[in-house]
């Protein structure tokens, strides 16, 4: 609008220029009221840059400094030529001298001391210039415009655009825009050092899906004021949205800077938060990235942190992880295998595998469960812990789950035509919690059986625990639905997961499964035979019937008989196989009744020598009790009925004291024999754990007596898994044999002990032994292992087998323990491994 009257007053006053002097007083005053009905202000100044015309509207705008230009008696005085220090009286006088100097500006935004409502006001100046055909001045106009108003909204949506509004803090946009000014510091001076902490809070959304949204809002806003108090007052903190927070440390000396503000939040959120009356327990997990990488842009580094984030996540709740290369590394390699697993899928080039599931009674097969697994065209083999769960987190499980189910039903409809012995068989087919509660997985189902028009009844789902952590209602209402239609339930990997014995006894589940890491080490630890005694109890008096997955060993499957476990699945019988290789395998199971009986009975004296042999000892114990029991009765008679032959009792007596004797000392030698049979591991002929927690006892309690010191080495083999997998698990045995007697090879002393302190982890006590003479060994093992030029070609670091030892040494003390002793070597061991393996690492502080 000020511009439209600037125009219209330029072409004015241009075109009557001259008839304007004619008569000035009259035509001022007419202007003058004109102006003074004006919501904007407007100046005039005439050829001799004297003040013409100032209406009340710029008088109050411009302050007291122009009050007297509203005086007509001072309309001649020239305005201000000197110009004060005050930035804002500065900034006005300065326009003021340009536009009675005959200079034009238009735009131009100032903010000054208004001089009636006495507060400071953003003002818009705009000014045009007068001159003749010959470009001599002939006089301007200046209209001033209060643009406050406009100015607080803009700075509102300036604050709104930079703030969260439900806790006050600024926002992603406020965090990039000072990182990127940290990069730049950073680049002028290398000494500028700092760290971008990422924080999530650990199950949020349970307490908002349970107390509700106000009172997370308001647990949000605590937690703001918790985080606050601890940081330093120019740290940046920022909510990036839902329930993460970032925070900005800047000027830090080092990483540990950083991850004392970490451990700082962590004590601080132990105490809870009194909301609504009830005490609510949290705590976040925290991604740290600083600046050690040379970054260009603040995205990348809030991205590192986050990825640290999730790292942290994975190790649990309520911890922290610093940023490494190899993590974005690992991240970028899981998006290539989500992709390629993606196209995977689409292009169905996952391959369906089954394992046979055994009657351990008759070793009749009784059904298989099907396993997926994926050849990658590049990856090789890659494992299904691997992308199984990422299938998951992506929701490709479900067209993966389906895939798997349509050929699981079509092979297994095959198998029933073609095989007169595989009318009863039944297929066993995991299904995830996502796929399970899809609002067509029924319908989907019912489809597939109608296709391949095998019956219900011969088609068994495996769900695991997890499902029930969510939608319980919805699940058991799918699953008794599933039990109305005819297909059989079994509850998978029980004991491993939420295990809820209030639910269990109210679902339609026919099977329990027993996850395989009961079975694994069956022999030598009684705390699993107990809980697989209370499990296979338990699914009796429920009528279900449990499998045993895992069983790898003819002792395992002996003792799960024993405890009357119905049926089994494992190596023992066969590894997972293609439907080809399967069918082979199957076929030959399939033989004449005469040779099937004889193949069982060599299995089952196969799989009762361990147990008979340890019976046979028991027996033959207990029958020499109880034969000097009897004779001592005989002698109780003798004395009774023989009291007259008194010598002839008393050399009886002594020729039986003699056999007493000696029956005593026989027992005495057989117990010490049962006891080194139960403190030596069966495989590889080591000492097994219980041997290792005994003597390491005794070992500790003696050297913290003397103050000697004492060593401790942690020894993994490679890759076992993969080797296991690749050679199996008969030429994985063996290989254990030999890596134990390699280790013992260089033990020189009587007191150091190797043991098998579990699976593919050895364990070497050496007292008296310092840290140079545990480095001297742990080399002496690595060229032992060397020679034994052992093949691993699904290794990732050489084509030989190789292992990795972790090291500590110390004196015992009080303050010191067994368990921070083992401790140390195992993070030794764990810091082998992450720098390649195929080392040793001695563990210091």
């Amino acid at each position: 609008m000020e511009q439209q009257l600037v125009k219209q007053t330029v072409v004015t006053w241009q075109e009557d220029w001259a008839s304007f002097w004619s008569d000035p007083a009259t035509t001022l005053h007419s202007f003058q009221e004109i102006f003074n009905s004006m919501e904007d202000g407007v100046i005039l100044f005439n050829p001799a840059q004297n003040a013409l015309l100032v209406n009340q509207a710029a008088t109050a705008l411009l302050g007291p400094d122009l009050e007297c230009l509203s005086d007509p008696s001072s309309w001649g005085a020239t305005i201000l030529t000197e110009v004060d220090c005050d930035p804002i009286t500065y900034g006005m006088n300065f326009l003021l001298v340009r536009f009675f100097r005959g200079q034009e500006f238009e735009g131009e935004e100032i903010e000054v001391e208004s001089g009636i409502q006495g507060k400071r006001v953003w003002l818009r100046l705009n000014s045009r210039i007068f001159r003749d055909a010959a470009g001599h001045l002939q006089g301007g106009v200046m209209i001033c415009r209060d643009i406050s108003h406009y100015k607080e909204v803009e700075e509102r949506l300036i604050h709104d655009a930079y703030h969260d509004k439900l806790t006050g803090l600024g926002n992603r946009q406020l965090l990039l825009e000072h990182l990127n000014r940290a990069i730049a510091y950073h680049k002028q001076d290398q000494e500028y050092h700092f760290a971008v902490l990422c924080l999530d809070i650990d199950r949020f959304k349970v307490i908002n899906d349970s107390l509700g949204h106000v009172v997370g809002d308001r647990l949000l806003r605590a937690m703001t004021r918790r985080l606050e108090a601890c940081l330093r007052e120019d740290d940046v903190i920022v909510r990036l949205g839902g329930d993460e927070f970032a925070i900005l440390l800047e000027n830090i000396q080092e990483v540990t800077c950083a991850m004392q503000v970490a451990q700082r939040i962590h004590q601080t959120l132990t105490h809870p938060f009194c909301l609504e009356e009830q005490e609510i327990f949290t705590d976040v997990s925290i991604g740290i990235a600083v600046n050690n990488t040379h970054y260009s842009y603040a995205e990348e580094m809030v991205r590192d942190a986050d990825i640290a984030l999730v790292h942290a996540k994975k190790l649990g709740l309520s911890t922290y992880q610093v940023f490494e290369p190899k993590m974005h590394s690992h991240t970028v390699e899981l998006l290539q295998i989500e992709n390629d697993l993606r196209r995977a899928v689409e292009n169905k080039d996952l391959r369906v595998y089954y394992q046979p599931i055994i009657n351990l009674s008759n070793r009749e097969i009784t059904g298989f469960e099907t396993l997926v697994r994926w050849q990658h065209q590049t990856r090789g083999f890659i494992n299904p812990d691997d992308f199984i769960p990422l299938a998951e987190e992506t929701g490709l499980i479900i067209p993966l789950g389906r895939f798997v189910l349509q050929n699981a039903c079509e092979k297994m409809q095959q198998w029933r035509s073609a095989y007169t012995e595989a009318k009863d068989w039944v297929i066993h087919v995991n299904v995830s919690g996502k796929q399970l509660c899809q609002s067509n997985f029924v319908a989907e189902l019912q489809a597939i059986l109608k296709q391949t028009e095998m019956l219900p009844q011969n088609l068994k789902l495996e769900v695991t625990e997890s499902v029930f952590l969510n939608q319980v209602p919805r699940v058991m209402e799918i699953l008794h639905e599933l039990q109305f239609l005819g297909i059989q339930l079994a509850l998978d990997d029980f004991g491993t997961g939420y295990s809820s014995l209030s639910y269990l006894h109210k679902l339609p589940f026919k099977t329990l499964k027993i996850d395989r890491s009961f079975i694994q080490d069956l022999e030598i630890n009684n705390d699993k035979l107990g809980i697989l005694r209370a499990i296979v109890s338990l699914a009796t008096h429920l009528g279900m019937d449990v499998v045993a997955e895992g069983i790898e060993t003819p002792h395992q499957m002996a003792q799960l008989k024993a405890l009357k476990c119905e049926y089994g699945q494992g190596y023992l019988f066969s590894k997972p196989l293609d439907s080809e290789l399967m069918e082979a395998w199957f076929q030959a199971e399939c033989l004449s009744q005469e040779e099937q009986k004889a193949c069982n009975l060599r299995t089952e004296v196969a799989e009762q020598v361990a147990q008979e042999e340890l019976m046979f000892k028991i027996e033959t114990l207990a029958q020499e009790l109880e034969k000097i029991k009897r004779e001592k009765e005989d002698l109780e008679i003798l004395l009774e009925t023989t009291a007259q032959h008194a010598d002839l009792f008393e050399l009886e007596l002594n020729r039986e004291i003699l056999l007493h004797e000696k029956s005593k000392k026989s027992l005495q030698e057989k117990n010490e024999l049962l006891k080194e049979l139960c403190l030596l591991d069966p495989l590889t002929q080591v000492a097994n754990r219980r041997h290792f927690e005994q003597y390491i006892q005794d070992v500790w309690a003696q050297l913290l007596a003397e103050q000697n010191p004492i060593s401790f080495i942690l020894l993994d083999v490679d890759y076992f898994k993969r080797f296991n997998d690749y050679y199996g698990h008969q030429v994985g045995d063996d290989c254990l044999l030999k890596v134990a007697q390699a280790i013992s090879q260089p033990m020189r002393n009587t007191t150091d002990l190797v043991s098998r302190y579990g699976g593919e982890e050895f364990a070497i006590i050496l007292p008296h032994c310092g840290p140079e003479g545990a480095l001297r060994v742990a080399e002496r093992i690595r060229q032992e292992l060397k020679q034994l030029n052992i093949p691993h070609t699904e290794s990732l670091v050489s084509d030989r087998l190789t292992v990795s030892l972790g090291i500590v040494s110390t004196t015992p003390s009080p303050d010191s323990s067994i368990q921070k002793l083992i401790e140390s070597a195992d993070q030794a061991l764990y810091s082998a491994k992450l720098q390649g393996r195929d080392r040793y690492i001695l563990f210091s502080q």
